[in-house]
């Protein structure tokens, strides 16, 4: 039998096929531990609240233990002990939760010297209503008389370990959110970096874009003459694009330059098929107007007006003026509209950011009507002899 004959589809592909991958222990721990409880709460956070809260006394068992002080006849057994400081830990935990909770989720946010003056009314009831509590338990469960004289100690322990503990947890948070500003300083000057890079590289590579066009334009023979003028104003439009990037307005008659360079582009693509006319008024082309603004609507007009048609059609270009402003107009003798008006600024992303432009510097809105054949927008910006 060949080896070829012997090859079984399939065969040896199982080998080949990698499970998914565990995630590492100290990963996963992280992720429980940065786990978000529906208080607001992250489960490391609960855990370190209690280990804090029951460390204390296990801390005095030890010491007692160690010293015999259980041994003393005088002193407590082990057992009336562990259940006094049962009772004890689980009411902090009872009153103190819900402070810790007002302090570092509800009221995280609240200036450093209304938290000081928050901390003293709360450290107040918490102090009241854990020895209420405790004071009942103590004498009922252990059929003790517990008077408030001999208390006073536990007065004391309670508000140390409310400072202590809100002490702690203060400092703790106020690291953390140190840790974070300073992660999103460094995210932000990485993202500075990178976009400093990205910037140089937008100047760079048109930059060189358009010197190899400009060297293309140049080696052309002269017999090709029509293809050197189309490179060199294809080069033109990418330049033009490039020194207006960062510039909010330019001149309408930058902006009309502009237009008639890219349109010549065009106009050698559909041939006859495209008709372009201009009405500008001489008075209009010092006006301002937003940089590009044009591009999107002839765009549209040549996209869905001229190019389904066969037999092509005629793209407008107006500009007149209209009291204190300008009217631009670019009209087509397309189809026309085949759904509401509103709704073509939904689909187009150049139609919806040019009417947000206009709307952001302007305050005017993009308009588009049918026309007798076609589609017509409009809107106005302010004359140049407006101040």
């Amino acid at each position: 039998m060949d080896i070829i004959s012997s090859f079984k589809p399939g065969a040896g592909l199982h080998r080949q096929e990698q499970k998914p991958k565990r995630l590492p222990f100290s990963e996963t721990l992280k992720t429980l531990l940065n786990k978000k409880l529906r208080p607001g709460f992250k489960v490391g956070e609960v855990l370190a609240w209690i280990v804090f809260l029951f460390c204390w006394p296990l801390l005095m068992a030890v010491i007692y233990i160690v010293s015999g002080r259980f041994n003393d006849p005088g002193f407590m057994t082990a057992r009336s002990f562990a259940v006094i400081q049962l009772l004890v830990s689980s009411v902090k935990a009872l009153y103190i939760f819900p402070v810790w909770w007002l302090f570092f989720v509800k009221l995280k946010g609240l200036g450093f010297g209304k938290k000081i003056a928050l901390h003293i009314l709360t450290s107040a009831l918490y102090t009241a209503l854990s020895l209420g509590t405790i004071f009942l338990g103590m004498t009922r469960l252990l059929q003790k008389d517990y008077t408030i004289t001999k208390m006073l100690p536990d007065i004391y322990n309670l508000l140390i370990i409310y400072v202590l503990h809100f002490s702690l947890f203060h400092a703790y948070n106020f690291w953390l959110h140190t840790q974070e500003q300073m992660k999103r300083e460094q995210e932000l000057r990485e993202l500075a970096y990178q976009s400093e890079i990205m910037a140089l590289k937008a100047q760079i590579e048109p930059h060189f874009l358009f010197n190899t066009l400009n060297s293309i334009s140049a080696s052309v023979p002269s017999s090709l003459e029509k293809t050197r003028v189309l490179i060199a104003q294809l080069a033109d439009t990418f330049r033009y694009a490039l020194r207006v990037s960062e510039m909010p307005t330019v001149s309408l008659a930058d902006e009309i330059g502009f237009v008639k360079t890219w349109l010549a582009l065009e106009k050698h693509r559909f041939g006859n098929r495209l008709e372009i006319r201009y009405d500008i008024d001489p008075s209009t082309l010092y006006s301002q107007i937003p940089s590009l603004i044009f591009q999107p609507l002839i765009e549209n007009a040549i996209k869905h007006g001229i190019s389904p048609n066969i037999e092509g059609g005629t793209v407008t270009i107006a500009c007149r003026p209209e009291g204190k402003f300008v009217r631009i107009e670019v009209t087509d003798t397309g189809n026309g509209l085949t759904v509401e008006p509103e709704s073509i600024f939904t689909k187009g992303v150049g139609l919806r950011n040019t009417s947000k432009r206009l709307e952001h510097l302007y305050n005017e809105k993009l308009q588009v009507v049918e026309s007798k054949k076609g589609l017509c927008f409009s809107f106005r910006i302010p004359s140049a002899d407006t101040k």
